[in-house]
């Protein structure tokens, strides 16, 4: 649509509690609890313990309304319609007294005839929310029974009955805070006579000579009238053309094919570049220019492999007919409030995904579609998207209101993300499946068999008939997974299509469980750390620092959270010296944890090929089991996913007597290779060293070498060793590297280094140079106050090695840097640990 067209009506509004008079500042996109905060009426829930004391807000009505004066260029449009594309859920929208329409479902965008309610002067649009737990009670009453949300924070279990973020009501990661407002833009649009319902692309057929595809468009006009549609791309201006349309009044179908000779492919990240082609669509008549719409476009073809072999039952992805494995994270949404979600910070957190290496996220189940910029940003950086409908870990009504209001949303999502080439797969559901048959549901929630049937029957409807149905029609050729996983840990059939392992963790199971319980697939696993005392202090003070507090209870939403953590440390670490070591030591426990799992999917390819672990990103400052905190710190364990998602990997495995030393290759080439290995000691002399000459094949994982551990410890101690192994290329550069220690952390005798550390301050950025006379386990290197991240932390500083790190700081100069960095502060592993643990 032309600027010229649209009417924001986002930015200050006004609210009120429903049964209060007094109307209060506001502001849009936003919520009921952003517009108390900042009016003072309530304290921020994400800070101490204030999340207990605004619960109130949930159970109360609130009215919006805004008072606007019609842009003149809408004054002559034909038609006016009112957008709003995220009502937040309950609600009746009113234009100057008359009722424009209601909305009962968050995921859906509404579009609401308006031009004969408007006039001159000024205007007042009303928008009145009803309290998502008072308007679903009653079908929860005339349900006759408890759902199984068991995530879900109250006693009802109502969110069920919502379609709203479910993690809104409660999560084991996240804040009950159940909003109401206006969470996404809201604006009048104006036709002149027609405008572009719907771009629908679809492609027939891609190889590296030709691209067939084709634009499916719905035009609705005002009337009958004779027009052109112009078509052009930047990128291939000769797809350009101009096509006469005889379009009649309502709906219309135009189909524009195209064939594209020597085309560019869509590559995920690490595989090639992201190319998409940027079209544009004119709609036009007698030489005016009635809308005009754009459509970014990635050529790649996709192939969710789910079928029998040899091994069992695949899972993985082909993309442009390339067997690709599958690394990332699940995503959770980036605040609970979570129109504070801005086009900017959505950028600095594909930035780190992409400095990850990741090629892949699952948008899951229990949070929102994302907005429309996180698919954009997804296609841009080459991230392919797992995309979950908006269930999870509960049974649903099966009722025909509320089937309908899904299909709603389904369609509603579906046609607005299904052009995106970052989209790679629906799936129907989070573990529900798993729930229904691992967690002991009747029993705990009094079903009798009868009613757990029809509640599964239920189940099926929704999952089995309606959203594939939905996809099926609107989206056809795209892979849909009715839940996910397919196999269940609790049942030891890792061959069988993908999974959630959660032994580790919620099992209590040792961390060595992640090399034995390898899948086709892993897409959840996890382990909880804590924020580093730099974010800690922005939601607590010194005295809640203890993990009893109450402060440090509210926000860790795990049950039994503070202890797993505090266990599994005994087992391989020193006791902390302080609380703030304990955060310290939490991520490196984390990220040593994780390790595991990451090599042992990643060398087991192609019978797994996928890892996505949970999870990428906090919804609010707590413990979690995320790798970036909420104040976008990256934890210990985005830095090693970093590093076990590169390209290029190397592994060593300890079998019995074994070390095998695995190479993983992504890249499609071959890449000739020495194979570098040295035993130092932690003062940095060699005992053992060898070179050789290898091949790691294109996309692929083997085993380069196996050395015999007795003989390559032999007159060593284990507890002062380490094995260096890397791969340079045939320049000599170092593809890749890592370490291989012979003892737990709490065995190794680690020595106090004399660290040699220099800075350097240019424009925008910081390099510091580290050098050590010894070993250096986990360096973590901070700068208070300062929120970025370096491009490299918590690493292992071998002695004599000179390594550097830079930190980004834009917008600042040399000077202002130099002042900064004058602040640099440094821990390690031994400096975490309590002096007489050490002594003992």
């Amino acid at each position: 649509m032309q600027k010229d067209y649209l009417q924001s009506l986002c930015g200050h509004w006004q609210f009120r509690q429903a049964d209060q008079s007094q109307w209060l500042d506001a502001q849009v996109p936003g919520c009921n609890f952003t517009d108390l905060m900042d009016n003072g009426l309530i304290p921020d829930p994400f800070v101490g313990d204030n999340e207990t004391k605004v619960q109130w807000v949930e159970q109360k009505d609130w009215c919006y309304r805004k008072a606007f004066v019609l842009d003149n260029a809408l004054q002559d449009c034909a038609k006016v319609e009112l957008v709003a594309q995220g009502l937040d859920t309950f609600c009746d929208i009113y234009l100057n007294g008359h009722k424009l329409g209601s909305s009962d479902n968050m995921f859906v965008g509404h579009r609401f005839d308006c031009k004969a309610w408007l006039k001159q002067g000024e205007n007042q649009l009303e928008i009145h929310f009803r309290s998502p737990i008072n308007e679903v009670r009653p079908l929860q009453q005339a349900a006759g029974l408890t759902y199984p949300a068991e995530n879900d924070k109250s006693e009802d279990k109502l969110s069920v009955f919502c379609r709203k973020a479910p993690c809104h009501f409660g999560w084991d990661w996240g804040p009950r805070l159940v909003t109401s407002g206006i969470w996404r833009d809201i604006y009048l649009q104006g036709s002149q006579g027609a405008r572009f319902e719907d771009i629908h692309y679809r492609l027939h057929h891609l190889d590296d000579t030709k691209a067939d595809f084709e634009f499916a468009l719905d035009i609705q006009a005002l009337d009958d009238f004779k027009g052109m549609l112009q078509l052009d791309c930047t990128q291939a201006p000769e797809l350009a053309q101009s096509l006469p349309v005889d379009l009649k009044k309502d709906s219309n179908k135009v189909r524009i094919p195209l064939r594209l000779n020597n085309p560019q492919k869509w590559w995920p990240n690490g595989l090639g570049k992201a190319f998409l082609y940027d079209f544009q669509f004119s709609l036009k008549r007698q030489g005016q220019t009635l809308d005009r719409q754009t459509q970014a476009v990635g050529l790649r073809t996709l192939e969710v492999i789910n079928e029998p072999d040899a091994q069992g039952l695949s899972f993985y992805l082909k993309v442009n007919g390339v067997p690709v494995f599958m690394k990332g994270a699940n995503y959770v949404p980036g605040d609970s409030l979570i129109h504070r979600m801005t086009p900017a910070r959505l950028a600095t957190q594909f930035e780190a995904v992409v400095a990850a290496n990741m090629n892949m996220l699952r948008v899951w189940g229990g949070g929102v579609y994302q907005d429309d910029a996180f698919y954009r940003l997804a296609d841009k950086h080459g991230i392919l998207i797992w995309q979950d409908f908006m269930f999870a870990c509960t049974l649903y009504p099966g009722d025909e209101n509320f089937l309908a209001n899904v299909r709603q949303e389904a369609e509603y999502n579906i046609k607005r993300l299904r052009n995106h080439a970052c989209l790679a797969l629906w799936c129907g559901n989070n573990e529900v499946e798993m729930g229904i048959k691992h967690w002991q549901w009747p029993q705990k929630f009094g079903y009798s068999p009868e009613l757990y049937e029809r509640l599964k029957d239920d189940y099926l409807c929704l999952f089995d008939q309606c959203l594939p149905g939905a996809v099926k029609s609107l989206d056809g050729g795209r892979f849909y997974l009715r839940s996910s996983p397919i196999g269940f840990w609790e049942e030891d059939s890792d061959h069988i299509g993908n999974h959630h392992f959660w032994g580790v963790w919620h099992g209590e199971q040792p961390f060595s469980e992640y090399q034995r319980r390898v899948p086709r697939f892993m897409s959840e696993f996890g382990f909880q750390s804590f924020p580093m005392p730099s974010s800690m202090a922005r939601f607590s003070g010194r005295e809640d620092h203890r993990l009893d507090s109450p402060v440090m209870t509210q926000h860790q939403k795990h049950p039994r959270g503070n202890g797993l953590i505090q266990r599994y440390l005994e087992a391989d670490y020193h006791p902390p010296k302080d609380f703030d070591a304990l955060l310290y030591l939490s991520q490196v426990q984390q990220a040593e944890g994780l390790r595991l799992a990451f090599e042992a999917h990643r060398t087991a390819m192609p019978f797994c090929m996928g890892s996505l672990y949970w999870q990428l990103n906090d919804t609010w400052p707590a413990a979690s089991w995320s790798g970036i905190d909420y104040y976008g710190r990256w934890k210990a364990l985005h830095y090693q996913a970093a590093r076990s998602f590169a390209p290029q990997l190397l592994s060593v495995r300890e079998e019995q007597e074994a070390l095998l030393v695995w190479a993983v290759n992504d890249c499609l080439e071959a890449i000739p290779a020495e194979l570098s290995m040295c035993l130092l000691d932690f003062a940095g002399d060699c005992h053992w060293s060898s070179r050789q000459d290898v091949t790691l094949a294109g996309n692929n994982s083997a085993v380069l070498t196996t050395l015999n551990r007795a003989e390559l410890l032999s007159g060593g101690d284990a507890r002062q060793l380490v094995l260096v192994v890397s791969l340079q290329d045939s320049q000599g550069r170092e593809l890749c590297r890592n370490l291989h220690y012979f003892v737990p952390p709490k065995a190794q005798q680690l020595q106090r280094p004399k660290l040699d550390i220099g800075v350097q301050a240019l424009d925008q950025e910081l390099t510091v140079t580290l050098c050590s006379d010894t070993l250096v386990r986990h360096l973590y290197l901070e700068i208070p106050g300062v929120d970025a991240n370096f491009n490299d932390n918590f690493f292992d500083l071998l002695p004599g090695e000179q390594k550097q790190v830079q930190l980004r700081l834009p917008g600042l100069d040399a000077g202002h840097i130099q002042a900064l960095a004058a602040s640099l502060q440094y821990q390690s592993l031994l400096d975490s640990f309590a002096q007489e643990a050490l002594c003992s």
